[in-house]
């Protein structure tokens, strides 16, 4: 993923400012990593359809996407203020 190209505002800086174990962050990296696992099996389906497959890949990639920028605002919420 390209570098981050703008700055997050402050009260969503201040919204996911939260500890590694908080349940609300565990709980937004289980639901990413469950469907992305989700996806990765269909994608592995031995019956998948081409279709089936560009789809599920896509999605796959969206995931991933979403997933690296929860990661970045967690990293950037956890940050000191400059």
């Amino acid at each position: 993923m390209p570098d981050q190209i703008f700055e997050y505002p402050k009260e969503l800086l201040q919204a996911f400012a939260m500890s590694e174990e908080h349940p609300v962050k565990k709980s937004i990296f289980w639901i990413l990593d469950e469907a992305a696992q989700a996806d990765v099996n269909l994608l592995t389906k031995s019956g998948a359809s081409d279709s089936e497959r560009h789809y599920c890949a896509g999605r796959l990639a969206a995931i991933q996407d979403l997933h690296a920028e929860f990661k970045g605002i967690f990293q950037a919420a956890g940050k000191d203020p400059e």
